[in-house]
């Protein structure tokens, strides 16, 4: 049987423009035609964040008790308090006993969740919120610091959506 390059190229080539258009339609915010609903509010992409952890002296976290993170494939980003703005997987310093929440939104429609997981890579007392896909949807979870606690993660994307937690006596 003889081999037609040119066949084969032109199969390929539309193989590949089909793949690129079925992803990129997964890939969509919304089902408008790619169009978003809140367009007005850009959506920060993770290259956009600063790659440092971030402040982790104890005084710029005194007083904190709500923290928010937008969630993205490529990470979380710290929205507030201000030293956390625009911060790729912020650390997080809590001081043990305190009672804190974790507000975060979804920013790009892809399954995510938050889970507060200890050195073994357990969930510290079940501190997980459900799972969210759609943007702009937000889950809080409310829990008191414990020393266990060292990581908060996605669990749909752990290598690379996962902060440190510095948890401080009182």
């Amino acid at each position: 049987m003889t081999s037609h390059p040119t066949n084969r190229r032109a199969f390929l080539s539309t193989a590949s423009v089909a793949l690129t258009t079925a992803v990129a339609g997964c890939l969509s915010d919304d089902d408008n035609g790619g169009e978003r609903d809140d367009a007005d509010e850009p959506i920060v992409d993770v290259a956009e964040a600063t790659a440092s952890e971030g402040v982790t002296d104890p005084e710029a976290w005194a007083g904190v008790e709500e923290i928010r993170l937008e969630g993205h494939v490529g990470g979380w980003v710290g929205a507030s308090p201000d030293h956390v703005d625009r911060i790729e997987n912020p650390t997080l310093v809590l001081v043990e006993g305190q009672e804190y929440a974790i507000t975060w939104e979804n920013r790009d429609g892809v399954k995510h969740n938050l889970a507060l997981y200890d050195a073994e890579g357990e969930i510290v007392d079940e501190y997980a919120t459900g799972v969210l896909e759609d943007v702009g949807a937000t889950a809080t979870l409310a829990f008191v610091a414990r020393p266990e606690m060292t990581t908060y993660i996605c669990e749909h994307q752990p290598v690379i959506q996962y902060g440190d937690i510095d948890v401080l006596e009182d």
